[in-house]
């Protein structure tokens, strides 16, 4: 299936590794000049070789996403070399955890500064230049817990933000919709990431059976943890022309974990 993106610009943040390397390499094999921002200068360069190696265009740009500067500087180093990105696969990252009684306040406000905050910047600054155009995609990478908490592992400080930045993009796709741009939410369960697999293991979990665990696999239908290709490959779709009319939606890819039907 030809997705009707080839020659588009796509910027994928954290597109270095794990499930952003996924949707960085998959944006690429469709033909899209694709901007790889993090920022580990090492894995940038690696994640732009292999894009290179496989017959794609790719640059790459060390920025901090979950800030208004970074920000900047990653959209302006995109439009130098490529033009203004008609696709943006948004996603910041963290891995803090703790109950409520726990958590320092400050984190609270910290935490939304990473997530929800850093994704208005990045919408605020991407989406304007695709509503010029009439056409774009701005697909965020966010988490299952924005809707169903994990119960196995202390995260309040997740589980209070998540949902904002879901609320948040919901209403900003109302309001782009007709301007030909999509907004859309894949929530991830759980994803055999080098990020997830550290975090386990800060909580205590044996690495060496992340995938079989029934900490972390059980209650999941299919079995297993995900693999990063299976949330590039939703995201890559959403992107395509053929997903032209999804907007404003929070899909789930968890193997079945998620239990409400709604």
């Amino acid at each position: 299936m030809d997705l009707g993106i080839a020659g588009k610009v796509a910027l994928v943040a954290g597109g270095s590794k794990g499930m952003g390397r996924a949707c960085a390499d998959m944006l690429a094999a469709e033909g899209c000049r694709v901007v790889v921002v993090a920022r580990e200068e090492s894995a940038i360069a690696s994640a732009v070789a292999a894009i290179d190696a496989a017959g794609g265009t790719a640059i790459g740009v060390s920025a901090d996403l979950t800030s208004l500067d970074g920000i900047r500087s990653a959209l302006a180093v995109a439009k130098e070399a490529f033009g203004a990105p008609d696709i943006v696969a948004s996603q910041t990252n963290d891995f803090s955890t703790g109950r409520f009684m726990d958590a320092d306040p400050a984190e609270y406000e910290r935490i939304f500064r990473v997530f929800t905050l850093a994704t208005i910047h990045l919408a605020r600054e991407a989406i304007p230049s695709m509503r010029q155009r009439r056409w774009g995609r701005f697909i965020h990478i966010g988490s299952g817990t924005a809707k169903e908490p994990e119960a196995s592992i202390p995260h309040i400080l997740h589980n209070t933000v998540r949902p904002s930045t879901v609320a948040f993009l919901k209403t900003v796709a109302d309001e782009v919709a007709a301007d030909g741009v999509t907004v859309n939410t894949v929530a991830p369960g759980w994803i055999s990431t080098e990020g997830s697999r550290a975090y386990l293991s800060a909580e205590g979990l044996d690495i060496r059976a992340v995938e079989t665990s029934p900490e972390v696999s059980g209650g999941i239908p299919a079995g297993r943890v995900g693999h990063p290709n299976e949330i590039g490959g939703i995201v890559t779709f959403l992107a395509s022309q053929q997903a032209a009319y999804i907007t404003g939606e929070w899909i789930i890819v968890d193997g079945g974990k998620h239990r409400s039907a709604l």
